[in-house]
């Protein structure tokens, strides 16, 4: 499947028509005006709970074991605005190995993962970070879609360190607290770059990268969200960040969030059109499942890019093929067909 586009407002909003176009009764907006913000949330979502159900994508895949040849337990996704090439992915802190060596929460103990975690004498690097940085080389150098942008999610220092030393010329990396950010400074400037703090109000300290860039060729500004949220379903987090994406929304400004969000499609298109009160104007694009839900073994699409352009750009996400060489069988482990 060449296009691998899927955006789910529409199926929402019919899905929602009761909640969110019905002009005779109290709209979303005027609610919020008169309640507080959590009370708000807690009313949408139990609209939400009774409206009908949306089955998101994705499968039972077992505990995958020995088949899971590949180095985290998130596949990559990209996509493609112009002739410029975005990547995201998640790479698995090594720092966080328990989840996947004792606990085996998604059937992954004995899989590439593991047999990689060994650390190289002298360093706080593991065979398997090295691994992570030769295919984020690769995706820079890609014969076709070559990334001139690309979000990185659990990234220790040491990784980040040795990224930063074997990037090309002219490859910049901007990193904060976990997150990392590379930038091609030969087709974009970097105007700004910052770590946004507080928007998450059960983990405060818990943050995701705003950059802020220029395009060398064009001049127009773009503005980038590298985000991994926190996944608790019962957390409030997916909401507090699309609702900070519509306090901070610049309608002249092309802005896309993505990252490891941590929460599927059709819940991540819910949070939009709570924040921005039923007419989001960020389009959610998910590639394919990237990840395994922790016990259930089900896979789950939970990277995603979230897309406000107003210069008429088209988007266009990448085959697995088109993300990184090799990719397509263990998309093919998650979510049969899709590649095809």
């Amino acid at each position: 499947m060449k296009n691998l586009r899927i955006s789910v407002s529409l199926a929402l909003i019919i899905a929602m028509t009761p909640l969110i176009a019905a002009p005779q009764t109290q709209n979303i907006a005027a609610t919020e005006k008169s309640t507080s913000y959590k009370t708000s949330i807690k009313r949408i979502k139990e609209q939400l709970a009774q409206s009908a159900k949306l089955e998101a994508r994705g499968t039972y895949v077992g505990e995958l074991q020995e088949l899971w040849q590949f180095p985290s337990d998130h596949l990559p996704i990209s996509m493609t605005m112009g002739d410029i090439h975005i990547a995201s992915w998640n790479v698995l802190d090594a720092d966080y190995m328990s989840w996947v060596t004792e606990k085996d929460s998604q059937g992954l103990k004995r899989s590439m993962i593991v047999d990689e975690h060994i650390y190289i004498e002298g360093t706080s690097l593991t065979v398997r970070d090295l691994h992570v940085i030769d295919m984020i080389l690769g995706m820079i150098s890609h014969a076709t879609h070559p990334k001139s942008l690309i979000a990185l999610q659990e990234c220790n220092k040491a990784f980040v360190k040795e990224l930063r030393a074997r990037l090309p010329t002219g490859y910049e990396v901007i990193s904060h607290k976990g997150e990392a950010f590379i930038v091609d400074t030969n087709a974009y400037t970097i105007l700004d770059a910052k770590e946004v703090l507080g928007v998450f109000s059960e983990t405060p300290k818990r943050g995701f990268q705003e950059i802020l860039l220029q395009s060398n060729l064009t001049g127009e500004k773009l503005l980038l969200l590298n985000s991994h949220l926190p996944g608790d379903p019962l957390d409030p987090a997916r909401f507090e960040f699309t609702e900070y994406l519509a306090k901070t929304f610049d309608p002249s400004a092309a802005t896309i969030a993505m990252g490891d969000m941590n929460f599927n499609e059709f819940e991540m298109e819910q949070s939009l059109l709570v924040a921005f009160a039923g007419r989001s104007p960020f389009s959610l694009h998910s590639s394919y499942c990237t990840n395994i839900s922790p016990f259930a073994f089900t896979s789950k699409a939970i990277d995603h890019f979230l897309v406000y352009l107003p210069n008429g750009l088209q988007i266009e996400l990448n085959t697995p093929e088109e993300v990184m060489t090799g990719l397509t069988i263990m998309v093919d482990l998650l979510e049969p067909g899709v590649a095809e």
